[in-house]
């Protein structure tokens, strides 16, 4: 199970309409006639989702709020236009005939029928017995198609396209940000990753309210904090792309590539009138799961104090911070600092591990869905710092994993929770492996603190508030400071 919601890089659906306009014709005249017409064009009107914003956020998250583009007023209905030839009184000059005294019978040409495609060959799929779409006609989507195949004013998408097409647009209809089909190449891309090593501009990201890509924090010494890129830049182009109406995967997959190749990025930044932009030379780097230290006597006061930052709940998470915490102990610690800030979250098991390693015997949480699961995760007694003084801090980024673990440690008293309200991915995904190499992700269950509260959508408050930092660590960061102060002082 992963409670994956936002990636490491080491979230809108088109409707069209158109009015399909009868030609008429009338034949008039003695001898030769001319013929008038009628004719309209289909209009195509793109609607714009919240995440298609011209100004995207940040537009976007620029903390943001953004509002679509409204859509263009057409006027669909079909319009018919009558073209009169009057008929001709002189006689042809290639005749002698004299001029008839009354005009000749003309029938009129029969307005054509409109073409019923030929389903009676239509190849349809049975769903299975019990399946959701048992009983579901498809002939009417093969028609579509066909008539598409036949007279679309442009290119048809290669079928594979048109199918991973279908079925992201089918997932929408659960209106679950995180029950997600995800692509061959990207899902091999993921599997990569789980080695700790990647290839990109080095920025944790996130698809943030509105479904568009904004940067959490730039990784230290990576490009993207070379470069200049900030935490909340939102990106509404790579490489001249626009990419507001792509999805949260296929932005990564853009921006993500070989080591020593460029990618040209342009940004919105709150408080800039104009996006930003950046040439950044992609890289491979590895993200540390676990950074720990025993913080220095000038910030603490001579007070030993320790600190511990988890980047995140891979597999290996709950090994590397217990082999941190005990060099920590070892060292005589009076007070540690245990840093989730920006932590995308993870596996399930690696959270409550985590959580175990701080708290005696109780409850981690709860998970429950609504076909019956009712599961209760505990943790033991006798772990490395079930005692030690502890504060954890959080912000906006701390997510998933990070919100279970943050929420059993407040509630059962445990420590303070410094810093700013959590994300709210409260949800945990089951992660399907397809026949062609894509995944399926979905959205299983919901977690529960101890103290019976939803994560999903509501976050974790923390007991002492304070103001996200532009950088992470060092005097400068007040949250660190204020968790030292809390350490020190009790308050």
């Amino acid at each position: 199970m992963s409670a994956d919601n936002k990636s490491p890089l080491k979230p809108a659906g088109r409707t069209t309409s158109g009015a399909l306009v009868i030609v008429v014709a009338l034949l008039f005249g003695l001898g030769m006639g001319a013929a008038g017409f009628l004719a309209g064009r289909a209009m195509v009107i793109e609607q714009h989702s919240p995440t298609a914003v011209a100004s995207m956020p940040v537009a976007a998250e620029l903390a943001g709020q953004v509002e679509s583009i409204p859509d263009e007023q057409v006027d669909n209905s079909p319009v018919v236009v009558a073209v009169t030839v009057e008929p001709t009184l002189a006689p042809s000059p290639l005749s002698a005939t004299p001029i008839p005294t009354s005009p000749p019978t003309v029938t009129p040409e029969p307005t054509p029928e409109p073409t019923q495609p030929d389903t009676s060959n239509t190849n349809v799929i049975e769903p299975p017995a019990g399946s959701p779409l048992e009983g579901v006609e498809f002939t009417t989507f093969y028609e579509v198609w066909d008539l598409i195949a036949g007279e679309f004013d442009g290119s048809v998408p290669p079928a594979n396209e048109m199918l991973e097409s279908i079925i992201t647009g089918s997932l929408e209809t659960l209106d679950d940000n995180y029950t997600r089909y995800v692509s061959p190449d990207v899902a091999e891309r993921m599997r990569q990753d789980e080695d700790g090593a990647v290839e990109g501009i080095g920025a944790f990201v996130i698809e943030n309210d509105e479904g568009l890509f904004e940067i959490v924090r730039p990784i230290d010494g990576q490009p993207a904090d070379l470069a200049g890129v900030k935490a909340g830049d939102v990106l509404i182009e790579v490489d001249g792309q626009p990419v507001l109406d792509l999805s949260f995967d296929e932005v990564i997959l853009l921006v993500r590539g070989p080591q020593g190749t460029s990618v040209d990025l342009k940004f919105v930044r709150e408080g800039e009138e104009e996006p930003v932009e950046f040439t950044i030379i992609r890289t491979r780097f590895e993200v540390p799961v676990v950074e720990s230290e025993i913080l220095p006597a000038e910030m603490t006061g001579g007070a030993t104090i320790g600190y511990i930052r988890l980047t995140e709940f891979n597999r290996s998470a709950e090994e590397k911070l217990l082999e941190a915490l005990a060099d920590i102990m070892a060292q005589n610690a009076t007070g540690l600092i245990f840093d989730l800030r920006d932590n995308p979250g993870g596996f399930l098991d690696q959270s409550v591990a985590v959580a175990d390693a701080f708290l005696p015997q109780g409850v981690a949480l709860f998970e429950r869905n609504n076909r019956g699961l009712d599961e209760t995760f505990r943790t033991g007694t006798g772990d490395i710092a079930e005692t030690i003084p502890l504060v954890v801090l959080v912000n906006s980024g701390s997510a998933s994993a990070s919100e279970i673990v943050a929420g059993a440690i407040q509630d059962r008293g445990r420590a303070v929770l410094i810093g700013e309200t959590t994300f709210g991915k409260g949800s945990v995904q089951q992660i399907h492996p397809l026949s062609d190499g894509s995944e399926l992700r979905v959205t299983i269950a919901r977690w529960y603190t101890p103290n019976n509260n939803t994560i999903d959508g509501q976050g974790i408050t923390p007991d002492i508030e304070v103001e996200n930092p532009e950088d992470l660590g060092g005097p400068e960061d007040g949250q660190l400071m204020r968790a030292i102060e809390f350490l020190l002082t009790g308050q």
